[in-house]
């Protein structure tokens, strides 16, 4: 039943408030952004509440008659958008049900909150009549006791409402008023790479890691006095000793480390910032995934750190940990969490902060309680998170979105899933705090990766930078006449599909998804589509898209958690992967109509990046860095013999009778050429700067003349700090 809001203004629902007149939504009395689309999908949900409303009922209500465009896609991508304005999940809704196959429903309860049309009190309620004749004066006496009464009870609940609906705004605009005033000075401004930044106790010291060469050959810790640009060198390792992650002990006496040594795995020291004898004080492979891998205790006596089990049976499983530093147990803390990221202690030492990787592109931040074990979800439906810290007070946690640097947020403990952007940071990863010395000091990445190509007939010639801007681009991928590349950027702002003229002119974007996780494009052979997935919605998915003019259409699938596509020789199969969620990546495919049919598995163990053989025969893929083959019917599974170990499990492809790849020689990234038949490896070109983290494989032109590889031609950063940090 449709509810008719005629004559209200504003409409309440939990902490939000949704002006009809003007077309805002309110958070607390903070505004929120969001955009006419999902605004007008809330108020569709808003005038039935409780019941559904039809997809095919947005879709008219959003786009008349006429109009061409995906309307799935484009009710999926408002509905998106909403939630997220909502800090709502489609797994565990709060606000937004989907109804599977219908439509989606509003679950929370409604209250009007003021009206713009009531009556004036001395006007009666009845149209043309005159007021009433005043009553006798001992009934007026009365009347106007009660009346009294009643008006001073309405002034009470209208004063505890506005209060609690303007202080909180009050607060919030305060807040926003004094962030604006600080101000981002520079902590380091050396070459190369500066991470894992830490405060001493009184926060007029910071140590970090740093080495000017991205293939040195260890990474050494260093402190410095804030306000001298000259940092000391704490650890004097030899090669093959890196130092992953540091924590300054709150007695200052000490620094944890995350130390891993080559061909031995990792480990726990503590070491004076003097400098001098390290201690072990703990075997267990501690792991960086993300961010932070270590935090103490306000008291200094436990060491909370990321631990892979190697009875795990998943591969990227990270799990909490707790060391006791007088006893040297090593607790787990129980969570339902598969990937813990970012571990951080509250300034009082009674909670433990940290993030929770449901997939890549959906994460929550958790708050543990120490006394009771019991935890809190603070913070979901983010798009990654870099980094975590406590504000002084303890009543805020300041966050970095993304994984590969993002901005800055912060999000109060007693209003969960408020985030407030904060006015400064970009590029931002790793955070750190000093509680005395009301610091915040962060690193603040400089990515510059760009698409090169390389001559296959004259590889000793110079290389060529063809796909080029300020920004990185990844994935490269001819299309079938040579004429275009496909490839992913996040020049805009956001990782997005793009393609461009063979020689990197006329870029066109293909997608506008606005997350970080967008991308892999891969071709069809008649030249006119492209596949590509993305992780719009908090769920990876294979979308195709035609090059000539339209929006991305998501291939529909009965599974959940599709990446990673290319397409068969003649065009009627698309081949992708599933599972990577759950840690169990395989290999399937598809006929490339999509359709609810049954999709085939070709592969069960882990698999990843599949490409089809020239011949159509094989499907290659990449399992721990090697190459296998499964013949196309799902049989004749088996690893590709002779051909060497790559360097990142996503660098190759196939080509004519053998296979490019990228490989790690003395230390470089080379890339080379295995002969299926011959077995034999040929080295074609030394990259003159590193692979990025994600290359996003390589591509070949069709008449073989030309390779396209990513190379990272600027990775660098620095500490930032804020004075005055609270």
């Amino acid at each position: 039943m449709k509810v008719s809001h005629h004559g209200i203004s504003r409409l309440r629902f939990g902490q939000f408030e949704v002006d009809l007149l003007e077309g805002k939504l309110f958070h607390r009395g903070a505004p929120v952004r969001i955009e006419n689309q999902p605004f007008q999908i809330l108020v569709a949900l808003l005038e039935r509440p409780g019941e559904i409303v039809e997809r095919e009922e947005l879709r008219k209500r959003l786009w008349p008659s006429g109009t061409y465009v995906d309307f799935d896609e484009g009710v999926n991508t408002a509905i998106s958008k909403l939630r997220y304005a909502l800090h709502d999940s489609a797994e565990t809704p709060v606000f937004v049900e989907t109804v599977p196959r219908r439509g989606y429903k509003f679950l929370a309860p409604i209250s009007d909150v003021t009206t713009i049309e009531a009556a004036p009190a001395n006007v009666s309620p009845v149209a043309g009549l005159a007021p009433a004749e005043p009553e006798p004066k001992t009934t007026k006496r009365w009347f106007w006791s009660r009346g009294t009464a009643a008006v001073a009870v309405a002034c009470v609940v209208a004063a505890a409402s506005t209060y609690l609906w303007i202080v909180p705004r009050l607060e919030w605009l305060l807040r926003q008023n004094r962030l604006r005033q600080l101000t981002v000075v520079p902590l380091t401004t050396l070459p190369g790479h500066v991470r894992s930044p830490t405060f001493s106790p009184d926060g007029s010291q910071i140590a970090f890691t740093w080495h000017d060469d991205t293939y040195a050959p260890n990474l050494d810790l260093y402190a410095k006095v804030i306000g001298n640009d000259k940092p000391e060198r704490v650890t004097r390792w030899p090669d093959g000793f890196y130092a992953l992650w540091a924590a300054w002990s709150p007695d200052g006496k000490n620094i944890a480390i995350c130390r891993a040594v080559k061909g031995s795995g990792t480990a726990i020291v503590l070491i004076s910032p003097l400098g001098g004898t390290e201690r072990k004080v703990s075997s267990m492979n501690c792991t960086v995934r993300y961010d932070s891998a270590l935090s103490w205790s306000a008291d200094g006596k436990k060491l909370a750190f990321l631990h892979h089990p190697a009875d795990s049976p998943s591969a990227d499983e990270i799990r909490l940990y707790v060391l006791s530093i007088d006893s040297m147990e090593e607790v787990p803390i129980k969570t339902d969490c598969k990937v813990v990221s970012a571990p951080t202690f509250s300034p009082r030492g009674d909670y433990l902060a940290y993030g929770c990787f449901e997939n890549m592109s959906a994460v929550s931040i958790y708050l543990h309680n120490l006394s009771n074990g019991g935890d809190t979800q603070l913070l979901r439906g983010l798009d990654g998170v870099g980094g975590l810290a406590w504000s002084s007070d303890g009543r805020r946690i300041v966050f970095s979105t993304g994984i590969f640097g993002g901005e800055l947020w912060e999000v109060p403990l007693d209003s969960p899933n408020r985030r407030e952007k904060l006015p400064f940071g970009h590029d931002v990863e790793e955070l750190t705090v000093s509680f005395t010395g009301h610091r915040l000091a962060f690193r603040q990445m400089r990515t510059n990766t760009n698409i090169w190509r390389l001559d296959l007939i004259h590889p000793k010639e110079p290389v060529q930078k063809v796909v080029v801007s300020s920004r990185e681009q990844h994935a490269p991928s001819y299309s079938p006449d040579g004429a275009q590349i496909a490839f992913e950027s996040n020049r805009s702002g956001s990782q997005e599909v793009w393609i461009s003229d063979a020689d990197g002119s006329n870029a066109v974007q293909l997608s506008s998804f606005g997350i970080t996780f967008t991308g892999s494009p891969r071709w069809s052979p008649d030249g006119k589509l492209v596949a590509f997935d993305s992780r719009a919605g908090g769920e990876a998915n294979v979308y195709i898209v035609d090059t000539r003019g339209s929006v991305p259409k998501k291939l529909s699938l009965d599974m959940h958690g599709n990446s990673e596509p290319s397409w068969s020789h003649d065009g009627n199969w698309i081949y992708f992967l599933n599972g990577t969620d759950s840690g169990h990546p395989a290999i399937w495919k598809v006929p490339s109509g999509g359709g609810h049919g049954h999709p085939i598995q070709l592969t069960t163990n882990t698999s990843w990046w599949p490409v089809e053989s020239p011949d159509g025969q094989y499907v290659y893929f990449s399992r721990d860095n090697y190459i296998w083959r499964v013949s196309t019917d799902g049989t004749k599974e088996q690893q590709v013999q002779g051909m060497p170990r790559m360097a990142y499990w996503e660098a190759w492809t196939p080509f004519g009778t053998g296979i490019y790849f990228v490989a790690n020689a003395n230390g470089k990234d080379e890339i080379d050429y295995f002969d299926l038949n011959t077995k034999q490896v040929r080295p074609l070109h030394v990259m003159d700067k590193p692979a990025p983290n994600f290359m996003g494989a390589l591509s070949v032109s069709s008449d073989g003349r030309w390779l396209l590889f990513a190379q990272g031609d600027e990775f660098s950063s620095d500490l930032m700090m804020v004075e005055n940090w609270q």
